[in-house]
């Protein structure tokens, strides 16, 4: 929705433009009327209009003095000029005062279309800016384009900033600021796979210098979807190189460590020298559960071998298994299994005692040992 405020001192003449305006065409809205550039600045004070259209030629304050008092407190508000043919020399005056657009008098159906069209232009434009303002102060969006590139999606990539609101806003991202920030995040993802990092701030440096150098939304775009092509192409070559290596060695760590209490996959990510979100990434890939799930699996597994043996107090399998408080080895234990580590004992140490029943109710209970991978 843009706010529109009308000035003219021909009253008949400024109604006639309020009715045949068509207001939905561009979104707009009439916040005021006004009958010269005096009363105007009044209103415009009041309701923070985003267009005025004014007339050159009026009492008080003209057209072309409104300008320029907008010029000096209110820049981001746009003006368009009503204008005849004797005063556009002096309508060019404005030009000053950054006005660019003017309709000439009279005002007749093809130059209403036009005014309409240039008022939607200006409608996508505030949108757009908006737009801009959210999606730089809000992480969704870096997170959003991390997971694709940890995907390896090129093909969301490509349609997130071809079409829809990122591809509307980076067309009207006059000053940059949203483009630069893409590369940003393409840089934080590089750095979350690169084992060499002395060279990234000057990559990083090189592309935002070829950024800055183009001229056109355009081709601003397809230097940023260049980079991250780039980037992917890299990423699935490396992945190619040492994925397979990385999780074998995460799950021989985790099968070395995973009694130790205080073992985490944090620690795992530091040896690899690599992201957590990504080593997890690289490992749900590999191995279809993320790598909590599968060190919590390893834990169940341990502790559900200790329980079988009845000479284990309870509290030492939880410690032996890798789990340091007790509430929560148990409360997680039921969680997995469906029984608590007592009933669990009982249940095989029943097993021990009557072979037959104990198979068949822990068939029942749908005890397998094992946890389903995550998806």
């Amino acid at each position: 929705m843009i706010k529109v405020l009308l000035v003219d001192d021909d009253y008949p003449a400024l109604e006639g433009l309020r009715q045949i305006l068509r207001w939905e065409t561009f979104n707009g809205e009439l916040v005021g009327c006004a009958t010269d550039g005096v009363q105007a600045s009044a209103m415009i004070d009041k309701t923070s209009p985003d267009v005025v259209i004014a007339d050159i030629k009026m009492p008080r304050m003209d057209g072309i003095e409104l300008a320029g008092w907008l010029y000096e407190h209110y820049r981001n508000i746009r003006v368009i000029l009503l204008s005849g043919h004797s005063e556009f020399e002096y309508a060019q005056k404005a030009l000053q005062y950054r006005v660019t657009d003017y309709i000439l008098k009279p005002v007749t159906r093809q130059k209403i279309a036009e005014l309409e069209k240039r008022l939607r232009e200006i409608s996508d434009e505030l949108h757009a800016k908006r737009e801009i303002r959210r999606l730089s102060g809000d992480d969704t969006l870096k997170e959003h384009l991390l997971s694709l590139l940890r995907q390896g999606d090129a093909d969301a990539i490509n349609s997130l900033m071809r079409t829809g609101v990122l591809a509307e806003s980076l067309l009207h991202d006059c000053n940059g600021t949203l483009g630069a920030m893409l590369l940003d995040y393409l840089s934080a993802y590089r750095n979350e796979i690169s084992r060499d990092k002395s060279r990234l701030s000057d990559l990083k440096r090189r592309e935002m210098e070829v950024y800055w150098s183009l001229h056109t939304p355009w081709e601003r775009i397809d230097h940023i979807l260049a980079c991250y092509q780039d980037v992917l192409t890299y990423s699935k070559s490396k992945k190619e190189e040492y994925v397979q290596p990385i999780v074998a060695h995460c799950i021989q760590m985790i099968q070395e460590h995973y009694t130790d209490a205080s073992f985490n996959i944090s620690q795992l990510a530091d040896q690899a020298n690599l992201s957590l979100s990504y080593l997890s990434t690289v490992f749900k890939q590999a191995m279809g559960q993320t790598i909590s799930s599968y060190l919590s699996s390893q834990r169940l597994l341990k502790s559900q071998e200790l329980l079988r043996d009845i000479s284990i107090p309870v509290k030492d399998v939880c410690a032996r298994s890798g789990y340091e408080d007790p509430h929560y080895f148990a409360r997680s234990f039921k969680k997995q299994t469906g029984m608590t580590p007592s009933e669990y004992r009982n249940l095989h140490n029943s097993r021990d005692l009557h072979p037959d029943g104990g198979i068949e109710q822990e068939r029942n209970v749908g005890m397998s040992g094992s946890i389903p991978a995550e998806r």
